[in-house]
């Protein structure tokens, strides 16, 4: 009854269909590219601001022990991590 591969304009309507298609995926491909991209720059970010936070903790010790306020630094010592104090720290070259 309806022959879409009769004549030529169910050839057009076929190409039609194809190129909706190749463009729904093309959409499709650019739209989750971006949302990757997003996320990726979202984890970026997180750890740049705890990095930030280790640093200021950090700085805030120095501070209070170049002051010679020592009984304020023993409780700064408690929030840091490991990797954030001073013990068996080598120096880069």
């Amino acid at each position: 009854m309806f022959d879409l591969a009769s004549g030529p304009s169910g050839l057009i309507s076929t190409a039609v269909v194809v190129l909706a298609v190749l463009l729904g995926l093309w959409v499709w491909f650019i739209v989750n590219r971006a949302s990757v991209r997003a996320n990726e720059q979202i984890q970026l970010l997180q750890e740049i601001a705890e990095q930030q936070r280790q640093q200021t903790a950090l700085l805030k010790t120095l501070v209070q022990t170049a002051r010679g306020d020592k009984a304020s630094v023993d409780d700064y010592d408690d929030d840091l991590s490991p990797a954030l104090s001073y013990k068996g720290f080598i120096p880069e070259r």
